[in-house]
C-alpha cells in the first residue's frame, strides 16, 4: 500500500534536495522554491515517503486560480510503482480544492514517460517551445500541457 503524500515541511528540505540531485543530476532547482513551498508562500510541494525514506515530490507554483508544475520526481529505485501518479493526483486535488482551476506544465519533448503520465491524468498537449531546454547536443523543445477543472472567467 502506498502512503499518502504530505505537504512539504522545512524538516524535509535536505532529503528533498538530495533526491532532486539524484533525479536531475546537473540540473539543480533553486532551494528558495523549496523553502517557499514549505512556508506555502506562492508555492506548494508534496512529498511521498516509503518508510522513513523520501521517495518522491511534486512542486507547484501558485498564483490566484492558476498553478504550474515546476518539478516532479520519484527516486529511481521506486519508479514503475505508480508513485508519480499518486503525487500528481494528490497535488491536483489539493490545488483544485483550494480554488485552482487551471494547471500548466512543460516537459522535455524526449521525456515520453512523463508525457504518458500527464496524458493518463487528463492533461492536454497545448503547445511547444522550440529549443527551450539545454541538451547534450544543442537544445531540446519543451511540450506544454494544461489541465482545466472548473470555470475560467
Amino acid at each position: 500500500m502506498t502512503a499518502e503524500p504530505n505537504l512539504l515541511a522545512e524538516g524535509d528540505i535536505e532529503a528533498l534536495i538530495n533526491l532532486d540531485e539524484r533525479c536531475f543530476p546537473g540540473e539543480p532547482f533553486a532551494s528558495s522554491w523549496w523553502l517557499k513551498a514549505a512556508q506555502q508562500r506562492g508555492a506548494n510541494a508534496w512529498v511521498l515517503q516509503q518508510g522513513a525514506e523520501l521517495v518522491g515530490y511534486a512542486l507547484f507554483s501558485r498564483v490566484l486560480d492558476e498553478a504550474e508544475l515546476l518539478r516532479i520526481a520519484v527516486a529511481p529505485e521506486a519508479r514503475r510503482q505508480g508513485l508519480g501518479a499518486v503525487l500528481l493526483q494528490h497535488a491536483e486535488q489539493a490545488l483544485l480544492a483550494a480554488g485552482t482551476v487551471q494547471l500548466y506544465l512543460e516537459v522535455r519533448a524526449s521525456n515520453t514517460p512523463a508525457q504518458a503520465l500527464y496524458q493518463a491524468q487528463g492533461w492536454q498537449l497545448s503547445g511547444r517551445r522550440a529549443d527551450y531546454y539545454p541538451a547534450e547536443t544543442g537544445r531540446e523543445d519543451a511540450l506544454l500541457f494544461s489541465l482545466c477543472r472548473g470555470s475560467v472567467d
